[in-house]
C-alpha cells in the first residue's frame, strides 16, 4: 500500500499573467471610465441630439416646408450681384425686400407658391 502523496505526481500549476491591454481611443476608455459612465454619456448625448431636432419645431415649420424657393433664391441672387458690381443702393433695396417677405407670412406665401 502506499502512503497518502507516495507514487501521485502532481501537475505543475501554470500562472497566465496577460500584460496586453486594448491600444487606442477605446482602450484608454475603456480603463479611465466604468461601462455605465460610457452608457449614460451615450444615452445623454442621443437624448440631447433628439432634443436639438425637435426643439422650436413650430417655429421652424413656416420657412422649411414652403413650396418653391425659386423666387427668394433669385432674389438673394441678385442682392449678391449687386453687391459684387458694387450697386450698393440696389443691394440695400433688394436686402429689405428680402426683410418685408420674410417679416410677413402672406407675402411668404405668395413668393414661394409652386409655378
Amino acid at each position: 500500500m502506499r502512503g497518502r502523496g507516495e507514487g501521485w505526481k502532481t501537475a505543475p500549476v501554470i500562472f497566465l499573467i496577460c500584460n496586453v491591454t486594448s491600444e487606442g481611443i477605446l482602450g484608454d476608455t475603456l480603463r479611465k471610465f466604468s461601462i455605465w459612465d460610457l452608457y449614460i454619456t451615450f444615452v445623454l448625448a442621443v437624448g440631447r441630439f433628439i432634443r436639438l431636432q425637435c426643439s422650436d419645431l413650430r417655429m421652424r415649420i413656416p420657412y422649411e416646408k414652403l413650396p418653391s424657393y425659386d423666387r427668394l433664391i433669385a432674389i438673394c441672387e441678385d442682392i449678391y450681384a449687386a453687391r459684387a458690381e458694387g450697386e450698393l443702393g440696389v443691394e440695400e433695396v433688394l436686402y429689405w425686400t428680402l426683410v418685408k417677405i420674410y417679416r410677413s407670412t402672406h407675402m411668404l406665401l405668395e413668393y414661394t407658391k409652386p409655378d
